[in-house]
């Protein structure tokens, strides 16, 4: 009989990475939504980002990290991931993962927005994340158990620990779970808005979850937005991956102007809050914008995915033009945890896009994703492996009549796409505070329904998420009075590091608090 059980929430990347990880003689159960090939991981056509090649080195990346991050990185979790990141891709490479590789046999390293240098890892071209979740996969044991079609609704707490999972399967229907401890890596918010990279599944469960459960969330308003989704005729086919203008793409206008051209030193590679305000100022002021991939060789072979996506929308990539557009990408807060991945909440940890370990920032640097989802799935697992055996471990799985739960939801009485239209526009990727306090009165006004808890679906739940973490990303946002990062006010248009510098907005069900973190750099953007 196995000596702990664990549940993990979610089946991307970073927990597989944690799956893989842990002992053998660890019952892991990993509940998903949909399938395992469903989450954001599976999206990923950007890479790995890890210094390999000859003068690059852990500093330079962290500085390139801590320089697109604002200055709201913790520099010690950052470069600390930065290291043991360089670790995971030795491993993968003695794995033999398929990374794309040159005429020598080495590893054909890409380069994307915020790097100095070429230090992105890819595999299958713009497959990195598809072929990062199926090698994981085949790298299951026995012990780990997958269960699809699974919603979870609430964290079961007891004597202040979390000690399971009230979730329901789609066919069998309500039962609750039992475990030694809690991993949630169950995403990010895109569907908080009407344009976004996400996949569909990914609606904020597993950050609202936690939140009612007593955890504490954390850098909510910084909410990266990229430059580039493939948009025609007003319809969103995906992402175009940074990679293209790693490879020699650039972004022009209808006129065939270049329109990065002296808005930053970087120009089209510049990190991508910057490039997505430019665009959004572009498009704003009546322009259509294309990337222009004359510039890229064998760009069917290069990037297959996006050839498809291009197909897909009708377009003819023998012309070199993709038209794009920014929208919703990443969130950099989340769960607050430590650099071991633990929450507030003991028995309860986070990883990958719900969690918030301090090394993204104020804006994420491109493909250090899928590096924090590889080092914190790992750390988790060393982590978790120290515990001692718990009580609840012969209970796991165990069903729970759906007469023994009683209790209701308190459903918002609104269409999932109004939400999204409203945060779309007064909550992207420029802010002021008089639609953001517009914005905030009618989240709070919204009517509400009481469903009960056998009875709500999996979209109201979802619904339901969404609509509170709204209120939250919005408070955040009203309460930062200043620019920085992804987080841009019009109306308080520079960074007050007088004022804000180390400072973190906190959320709890004691309500919100600005509190100073001291690990957050102090000197930090050494490149300007």
């Amino acid at each position: 009989m196995s000596f702990r059980s664990v549940i993990v929430i979610g089946s991307g990347a970073a927990a597989l990475s944690f799956a893989t990880a842990m002992p053998k003689d660890t019952e892991i159960t990993l509940l998903t939504k949909s399938t395992v090939t469903r989450s954001n991981s599976m999206l990923a056509q950007g890479g790995i980002a890890s210094f390999h090649q000859a003068g690059d080195t852990a500093a330079a990346h962290l500085a390139d990290t801590l320089a697109v991050g604002g200055g709201h990185n913790d520099v010690k979790v950052a470069a600390g991931i930065i290291e043991d990141g360089r670790h995971m891709l030795e491993r993968l490479l003695e794995q033999r993962f398929p990374f794309d590789l040159d005429e020598q046999g080495e590893p054909q390293l890409g380069r994307e927005g915020g790097h100095h240098v070429n230090r992105i890892f890819h595999a299958g071209g713009d497959a990195t994340g598809k072929m990062l979740v199926r090698h994981l996969v085949e790298r299951l044991g026995d012990n780990v158990r997958v269960m699809e079609q699974v919603t979870v609704y609430e964290l079961l707490m007891e004597q202040g620990s979390c000690t399971g999972v009230l979730a329901s399967h789609e066919e069998t229907g309500l039962f609750e779970m039992r475990a030694d401890a809690v991993v949630i890596a169950a995403g990010g918010c895109g569907s908080l808005f009407s344009r976004h990279t996400n996949d569909t599944t990914v609606t904020g469960d597993g950050l609202m979850m936690a939140y009612r459960a007593g955890a504490e969330l954390t850098d909510l308003e910084f909410i990266q937005f990229h430059p580039t989704l493939l948009v025609h005729e007003g319809i969103c086919y995906g992402l175009v991956s940074e990679a293209v203008r790693g490879e020699g793409g650039v972004i022009r206008d209808e006129t065939g102007r270049r329109i990065m051209n002296g808005r930053h030193a970087m120009a089209d590679l510049a990190p991508r809050d910057v490039v997505a305000r430019v665009m959004h100022e572009e498009i704003r002021n009546g322009h259509s914008l294309y990337i222009d991939i004359s510039g890229c060789r064998d760009f069917a072979d290069r990037f297959p995915t996006i050839s498809s996506l291009c197909e897909a929308a009708g377009i003819d990539i023998r012309e070199s033009r993709i038209p794009v557009a920014p929208g919703m990408h990443f969130l950099m807060g989340g769960i607050r945890v430590n650099e071991w991945g633990e929450s507030t909440v003991p028995g309860l940890y986070a990883i990958g896009e719900a969690a918030c370990t301090g090394l993204h920032g104020a804006n994420r640097l491109a493909s250090n994703s899928l590096l924090e989802a590889l080092v914190m799935g790992d750390r988790v697992a060393q982590r978790i492996t120290q515990l001692v055996p718990g009580q609840f471990a012969r209970e796991s799985g165990r069903s729970l009549p759906a007469k023994e739960r009683e209790g209701s939801y308190e459903l918002p009485r609104m269409a999932l796409e109004e939400l999204q239209q409203r945060m779309s526009d007064n909550m992207s990727i420029q802010r002021s505070g008089e639609e953001l306090r517009a914005l905030y009165r009618w989240l709070h006004e919204v009517k509400l329904d009481p469903v009960h808890v056998q009875k709500i679906t999996k979209e109201q739940l979802e619904r339901l998420h969404l609509w509170q973490l709204a209120k939250l990303v919005t408070a955040s946002a009203l309460q930062r009075e200043e620019s920085r990062g992804a987080h841009f006010r019009v109306d308080f248009s520079v960074t007050d590091d007088d004022n804000w510098r180390g400072k973190q907005i906190i959320h709890s069900r004691n309500g919100i608090q600005i509190r100073e973190n001291e690990g957050i750099a102090q000197s930090w953007n050494v490149y300007s």
